[in-house]
């Protein structure tokens, strides 16, 4: 008799090999559509959602693949550094360290639309600079801050400290809802959403389910280590996951406008009232969090 854990690796296995083909596949109907429009445009909306969809799976299962072979190696030879061992056993100090090539993304768009803001005057580009500043501030202060909390060794000090980053953070969270309450409603009135070519908005997308699907993992193990600082991180990559949805259907809509019969401004509208409304009550659970935490304490 086979004994179960083995029939469900070999089930594992053969998922694997089929989401192998299968984005070669999807990727081949996306590029096929890009050129040629054979679809409707809501089924070629959904064969770039696929494609994206089976990409990252791909991605994922083979980077698991490969942890047997050559990335075992590399991660032995890493390990053998006293920070490369505590990047890999310490999963704070990993996420605090991996946040760090984000904010400089946040800071390089927030000089981007700065600069294009004053040189052209425009309402909308001064509004995303607003957005990805705040962006960048909260990264850093959680970043910054996490980095001072693991030289501490008063443990009493280091949880007044995450409990007042979370509080601020959950207040900053709320300022950047503004940020983006100002992004959408401009989007609306001035039909400011970027257009680009089919293969651009791919990427966009493909990138958009990166950002939902590391947010989702790091929501998972977070949630068992009820650390403010992790909680706080986490909640920003949430914020930022979900405007990204928000800007993906904004651009698919503008880059395919000419196509499609739907109202663009209506589901511009529902989908950044509910990205709003999501982040707002993300800001409130951190500044909640905080009191309830800080009221047990005394």
């Amino acid at each position: 008799m086979r004994e179960p854990e083995k029939d469900k690796e070999e089930q594992k296995e053969k998922k694997k090999f089929l989401i192998y083909p299968g984005a070669v596949v999807a990727s081949v109907l996306s590029i096929v559509q890009a050129r040629g429009g054979l679809l409707p445009q809501i089924a070629g909306i959904a064969v770039y959602i696929l494609a994206g969809v089976f990409l990252v799976t791909a991605c994922i299962f083979l980077v698991q693949d490969l942890k047997n072979g050559v990335i075992e190696k590399i991660v032995s030879t890493i390990t053998r550094n006293p920070l490369g061992e505590k990047f890999f056993d310490d999963y704070t100090f990993r996420i605090i360290l991996s946040t760090m090539p984000t904010f400089i993304i946040n800071v390089a768009y927030t000089v981007y639309n700065g600069v294009l803001g004053v040189m052209h005057q425009s309402e909308w580009f001064i509004t995303m600079a607003v957005y990805y500043s705040l962006l960048g501030i909260m990264r850093y202060h959680a970043v910054h801050t996490g980095r001072k909390i693991s030289r501490m060794e008063d443990q009493s000090l280091v949880k007044k400290k995450e409990l007042s980053v979370i509080k601020t953070e959950g207040i900053l969270l709320l300022l950047l809802n503004l940020a983006l309450s100002g992004v959408v409603l401009l989007t609306i009135v001035q039909d400011t959403a970027k257009r680009y070519s089919e293969i651009m908005v791919i990427t966009i997308a493909a990138y958009t389910f990166y950002k939902i699907i590391t947010s989702v993992i790091n929501m998972i193990k977070v949630r068992k280590l009820q650390s403010p600082i992790l909680i706080t991180i986490r909640n920003i990559s949430v914020a930022d996951a979900l405007v990204s949805v928000l800007t993906l259907q904004m651009t698919m809509l503008a880059s395919f406008q000419g196509r499609s019969t739907m109202n663009i401004n209506q589901m511009n509208a529902m989908t950044g009232m509910a990205a709003c409304i999501l982040i707002s009550l993300l800001g409130i659970s951190m500044i909640y969090y905080s009191y309830k935490r800080n009221k047990k304490e005394s």
